[in-house]
């Protein structure tokens, strides 16, 4: 009986663990197809990303020091109408050298803000939580 109980905690350890790692797992999503799929079906998209930590490859458009937020990173985007924001954390400006160019391929790990938030720019808002170029 006591093989019995200490197999069925280890499937259980196993299946928590599982779930866990799921869970905590980035979307792996290319800068594209992210603002597609926000421009076809913002509702959808919301529920698939919003608040989820999200991991986006991209080529960058621009780089922009704001004085109302943290600098700003934005990446292309075809004519899908929806432009993505990266949004640096103070944290992560303090410790990094910051110095993307209009051309730069990044890969960066971040949590989606989704379109409605920081009304003063229109577009889809990622916090960056690491970057890699």
């Amino acid at each position: 009986m006591k093989k019995l109980f200490n197999s069925l905690m280890l499937v259980l350890l196993i299946a928590a663990i599982f779930v866990f790692y799921e869970e905590m797992k980035s979307t792996r999503i290319n800068a594209n197809d992210l603002a597609n799929e926000y421009s076809k079906n913002k509702i959808e998209a919301d529920n698939k990303y919003l608040q989820k930590e999200i991991e986006v490859k991209g080529t960058v458009k621009g780089f922009y020091e704001l004085s109302d937020i943290n600098n700003v990173l934005q990446l292309k985007t075809d004519s899908s109408g929806v432009n993505i924001y990266c949004i640096f954390p103070d944290s992560l400006e303090e410790s990094s050298d910051i110095n993307f160019q209009p051309g730069d391929d990044v890969l960066l790990n971040g949590t989606c803000l989704g379109i409605d938030r920081f009304k003063s720019f229109e577009g889809l808002k990622i916090e960056i939580k690491r970057i890699n170029k």
